[in-house]
């Protein structure tokens, strides 16, 4: 613990002699007062696996962000960002380290950056079905469209925008060395219109593997990446379930809504249905599925703030409890129903990075790293951000009930580990495994989760500019339990030029 503190304090007065040249610089020191042995819900989530869970905690952040330089033809960007975080989850990592290059209205990035997808309103969000700022960064390499392009003849009323991408999810999970594929798409309509209507789809997919404990390493060969682009079964070489169904975990998100601009006030109306299956592809589970709008208020408005958002979840049906399939895929998949939301009989940690959620935060992942506990959940979330005189705000609520999981064979019993306390059961029936949905049954639990924050500058001058941050949570609830909490610190940056 005292080394990582030195180390970031050595680092601090490194960096800010460095200051008058360096303007993307940005140096950050803060602690959090918990009441109890758990962080406050909105003080560790969407906040990019920085803050632990464990409650009371001290935090330092250098990080460094460049410019948009020009080489040629080239754009090219880069960042670190380096934080310590002493305790028994104590860390030194780089949270974020990237160089991006920029051409032609294309880009490729490499390392850890940050990531969301599909669309929705990423900073005051509950967090998306596909991608939120929830986990660390995930290390990768992507390329794709900087933004929306328009597609030739059209004028600018069609327009495309995707990336692709290569990602690494290491070995703190039960399947080592996870490789991630992720690819998104969309399409908007409108052009010049007020209205524009969009429409995509996200893909990932999780695969190959070391130190399975059933089924050893899993292969990674350019034909088992080509099986896992295009959903394709495996080979003999893989495991056996995958050479009848898909190779990996697939899952992922459609994604709906439109754009509306009213003179400088503008709207973004979204709604992710969850992908899990090939059934989802059919949007046969349409009432699953994240819905919002965000509302961006022009500055010189009176009221208080300039941004609002709503969002309503809700993932109880999931296509209904596991049953025999008896349709034309009776071969490929013997069961249908109880997509089970980010979890995966064979990659049993589930949708998870450093055992935090990579989608949805609400989606609540086993202590043992064994899956994710709660996935079956109706929530309403609200946010809003703005500003009085110069001191920045921001608002969150959020109230969720929670109905567990499902139970299926692909899941493992987890005892007294389970949500509420309650055990999962799978009888067999021949082939058929009949599910006992011990953990639900109308049993549901509720949470509140609160937050407020502000940064207050303090200091604005040639040689410094210094803003005093102040947080602050509350839970309430038998999910996550009743807990208040503190964030306090400061964030330094060099002066103005």
């Amino acid at each position: 613990m005292m080394r990582i503190l030195l180390f970031a304090l050595f680092l601090i007065f490194c960096f800010q002699s460095l200051a008058v040249a360096q303007n993307g610089l940005i140096v950050e020191s803060s602690g959090i007062f918990s009441s109890s042995d758990r962080t406050p819900f909105w003080l560790q989530s969407n906040r990019h696996g920085m803050y632990a869970r464990n409650g009371s905690q001290a935090f330092s952040r250098i990080q460094y962000h460049s410019a948009v330089e020009e080489i040629g033809p080239l754009n090219v960007y880069y960042g670190a960002d380096l934080i310590a975080r002493p305790g028994s989850e104590s860390t030194l990592s780089f949270n974020r380290g990237y160089i991006a290059l920029q051409a032609y209205g294309m880009e490729f990035i490499a390392g850890r950056f940050y990531n969301t997808s599909p669309i929705h309103a990423a900073d005051l969000s509950m967090g998306s079905l596909g991608i939120s700022n929830n986990a660390t960064p995930i290390p990768q390499i992507r390329i794709g469209l900087i933004d929306w392009a328009s597609i030739p003849f059209t004028n600018n009323f069609i327009q495309i925008k995707g990336h692709l991408s290569h990602g690494w999810l290491g070995s703190r999970r039960y399947t080592e060395d996870l490789l991630l594929h992720e690819k998104v798409g969309h399409v908007k309509i409108g052009g010049d219109l007020p209205v524009n209507v969009y429409a995509g789809i996200a893909h990932y997919a999780k695969w190959g593997g070391n130190n399975h404990p059933e089924f050893g390493d899993i292969p990674t060969r350019f034909s088992d990446y080509m099986n896992v682009f295009l959903a394709r079964p495996g080979d003999e070489r893989t495991p056996g379930p995958m050479q009848t169904y898909v190779l990996g975990n697939h899952l992922g998100a459609w994604d709906f809504g439109f754009f509306l601009d009213i003179g400088e006030t503008n709207v973004t109306f979204y709604r992710q249905h969850p992908l899990e299956s090939r059934d989802n592809l059919k949007l046969k589970s349409l009432q699953d599925a994240l819905t919002g709008i965000s509302i961006s208020l022009p500055n010189q408005t009176r009221l208080p703030f300039n941004r609002i958002v709503y969002e309503y979840l809700y993932s109880k049906y999931q296509d209904g409890p596991r049953r025999s399939n008896e349709g034309d895929d009776l071969v490929r998949d013997l069961y249908r129903g109880n997509e089970n939301y980010y979890n995966h009989g064979i990659y049993r940690s589930g949708w998870v990075y450093h055992h935090q959620t990579i989608g949805n935060p609400l989606f609540t992942p086993s202590d043992s790293n064994l899956g994710i506990l709660n996935n079956r959940i109706v929530a309403h979330h609200a946010g809003l951000s703005g500003s009085i005189e110069s001191v920045e705000y921001t608002a969150k609520v959020t109230y969720s009930r929670n109905y567990g999981k499902y139970c299926d064979n692909r899941v493992p019993d987890l005892g007294d580990q389970e949500l509420f306390g309650y055990q999962c059961v799978n009888e067999q029936d021949g082939v058929t495994f009949l599910d006992k949905i011990v953990t639900i049954g109308g049993h549901s639990v509720t949470q509140w989760a609160f937050f407020a924050g502000m940064a207050v500058p303090i200091l604005s001058n040639s040689n410094h500019r210094i803003t005093l941050l102040v947080e602050t949570a509350f839970d309430q609830g038998a999910l996550t339990g009743d807990q208040f909490g503190i964030l306090a610190g400061f964030r330094w940056r060099p002066g103005k030029p």
